[in-house]
């Protein structure tokens, strides 16, 4: 157990610790076992069973030994840094998969093997079958129970996860020096040299570099994640702190501009909007808030810019990435109650009342927690917040119909009576806002007075948020139509992963079926995509009777912002195959050349994942042959002996 849950954490900066990594680390690792153990029960007629098990255990203690010296260079070359998120799932599934049966499916296989073994060396002593049998399942069971908490309570916080796994391998090894023969401790002393030596030659270096263009700050393994601090500089010369967890690729949790009390127009900047939305375009008097998902503390960092003097209590489940935002992202924050607990146990206990509760807790970096999602946590922060006061929660999503959105907010709406969600501009992520008491009124975010002590560039941004921000058409109301979520049955993860891994994206035009005349079509697509209703867009197209140059930019434009980017591509060509106009075709091509340095990340995600399938399949099909070729080597050793 120890090695099972220290593989996770030492696969986690490449491929992450999601449900389905998790699936795949235990499923192999069953899977070996239940194959060693067959493989035992054939070896414990042959010879000596102590030999074997000697070797078995010395096997499997140095290839766990060695699992931290290849993971990493095993990690980069099944998923490259450079992909993106939100299409490399499948790559860092399958990357899971594969990675697991490499470094830790053979040493698993040996230790499969033991049990037997150590029944047949009981029963040969005079035991019963019976008894020989509970005494060895009894002492793996305690001995899975002290691997569990160690691995996790002391070994990976407090030695990391690779020198975590070399201390588990140590432990097999020195298991079998109490097997060996007596006057014989040169091989025990040869053994703990090995091990000792190994451990003193592990990396020392981080568990995984930064990506191309960027400077590693920090890097840390907390009681529950990876974590790094990372330095991108800006194409404007000023460079931004992310805060990255496990795997990260392209995303972050927390994020600091140089020279900016914002973030550059990252949804942190819009969430501040949310007290104005509380008090109809006013701040309400002793303004104060709670942020769930603290992390490095970039919310209260902008709060500080834009409502001097509020107060923001902060929680996160992980001290980790506080202390990192302490060391890490320094400026002005506001003040607050700083609280390292789970988000729904402090909101549960919790006596106090806010104005805004700000809701931004992810799970194995792209999972909403499901707890804090149900219509059971809808009513405790109902119960917690002041009276017309807001709830906004960060939800990844690229349109209104999405899965996740679509369920989060109908569960919203059944305790609040309304939810609303906001695209954050250029981005995954979505301001989903609900009301107690009271209707959302975005329009009065217009009268909202511009912070003292702006830069110009943050200036920009605050004009940017605000304007975007006031207009009703931005908001959609998402009150229905989605999944009911509560406690006892989360679909979270499964509407996620439909949203990730089933991307409808068929690099084909839309096409135009409908009877409406082109100029109504156009007049209908046009007022849709101005309200950014991407979706509404398309359905203008499909409208039409016949496409048209304007149509298909639209609907290039409308496939670009929903992350269809092979169709994005293709709208762009159909509409640079009809234009005629110099101009247009140079804005056509500009979008079509930007469009495709965008989608060649995507290629090369799509291209990796299916690498990586083909290589799960190879492998499966080496292990059962060679599962196949051990069982009749040992059996037909076994006929002999017995012929």
């Amino acid at each position: 157990m120890a090695a099972e849950l220290t593989a996770v954490r030492l696969l986690a900066p490449h491929f992450g610790d999601s449900a389905y990594v998790w699936t795949n680390v235990i499923g192999v690792i069953l899977a070996a076992l239940a194959a060693g153990a067959l493989l035992g029960g054939r070896l414990a007629g042959r010879g000596d069973p102590r030999r074997s098990l000697r070797r078995l255990l010395v096997g499997a203690g140095l290839l766990l030994v060695l699992a931290p010296f290849l993971s990493r260079a095993i990690g980069s070359w099944l998923l490259p840094m450079e992909l993106p998120l939100d299409a490399a799932m499948p790559a860092m599934v399958r990357g899971s998969f594969v990675a697991t049966m490499l470094l830790f499916a053979p040493p698993l296989l040996l230790l499969g093997a033991v049990s037997p073994l150590l029944i047949t060396c009981l029963c040969g002593t005079g035991r019963a079958i019976g008894g020989a049998a509970g005494a060895v399942s009894a002492a793996g069971t305690v001995g899975s129970l002290v691997g569990t908490f160690a691995a996790t309570h002391w070994l990976v916080p407090a030695l990391g996860c690779r020198l975590a796994m070399t201390v588990a391998g140590g432990g097999l090894v020195v298991a079998s020096l109490l097997l060996a023969p007596r006057g014989r401790p040169g091989t025990a002393g040869i053994l703990a040299l090995l091990v000792a030596t190994a451990g003193l030659a592990l990396p020392r270096g981080p568990l995984r570099p930064a990506p191309p263009g960027r400077e590693l700050l920090a890097e840390c393994e907390s009681s529950t994640q990876f974590l790094q601090v990372q330095r991108e500089p800006g194409s404007d010369g000023r460079s931004r702190r992310l805060l990255v967890i496990n795997e990260g690729l392209d995303s972050y949790h927390s994020v600091a501009v140089e020279g900016s009390r914002f973030t550059g127009g990252a949804y942190y900047d819009w969430h501040v909007m949310a007290p104005f939305l509380a008090g109809d375009g006013e701040r309400p008097n002793g303004l104060r808030a709670l942020s769930i998902g603290d992390a490095g503390g970039s919310l209260r960092a902008v709060y500080a810019a834009v409502h001097p003097g509020a107060v923001v209590d902060a929680v996160d489940i992980d001290a980790a990435p506080m202390a990192l935002g302490d060391e890490w992202f320094p400026g002005p924050k506001a003040s607050g109650l700083r609280c390292v607990l789970d988000g729904r146990v402090f909101l549960g206990a919790a006596t106090a009342r806010w104005h805004v509760i700000h809701v931004d807790a992810y799970a194995h970096q792209v999972y909403v927690p499901a707890h804090l999602a149900s219509r059971e946590f809808f009513a405790t922060a109902f119960a917690r917040l002041e009276p017309a006061g807001v709830l906004a929660c960060n939800i990844g999503a690229l349109h209104d119909q999405d899965q996740v959105l679509r369920a989060v907010g109908t569960t919203m709406a059944t305790v609040f009576g309304n939810a609303r969600a906001l695209q954050i501009p250029g981005s995954r992520n979505v301001l989903l806002v609900a009301r107690r008491e009271a209707p959302l009124r975005p329009e009065r975010l217009a009268e909202v007075a511009t912070p003292a002590e702006l830069s110009p560039s943050d200036l920009e941004i605050w004009n940017r948020v605000r304007a975007v921000s006031a207009s009703p058409s931005a908001w959609r109301d998402v009150s229905s139509g989605g999944h009911l979520l509560v406690d006892d049955r989360p679909q979270l993860d499964q509407l996620l992963a439909h949203g990730y891994l089933d991307l409808d994206d068929r690099g084909s035009v839309t096409e135009c079926t409908g009877t409406m005349q082109i100029a109504g079509a156009e007049a209908a697509a046009y007022q849709a995509a101005n309200q950014r209703d991407w979706l509404g867009a398309l359905r203008a197209i499909e409208d039409s009777s016949a496409p048209s140059t304007y149509l298909r930019e639209i609907g290039g434009d409308a496939r670009w912002a929903l992350r269809q980017l092979g169709a994005a591509e293709a709208e762009y060509t159909a509409a640079l195959q009809s234009s005629t106009e110099a101009e247009e075709r140079q804005r056509l091509e500009r979008k079509r050349t930007s469009v495709r340095a965008e989608r060649q990340p995507i290629l090369a995600a799509a291209e990796r994942g299916t690498q990586n399938g083909w290589l799960q399949a190879a492998l499966c099909g080496a292990a059962l042959l060679g599962l196949w070729f051990g069982w009749r080597r040992c059996g037909g050793a076994e006929g002999s002996r017995t012929a």
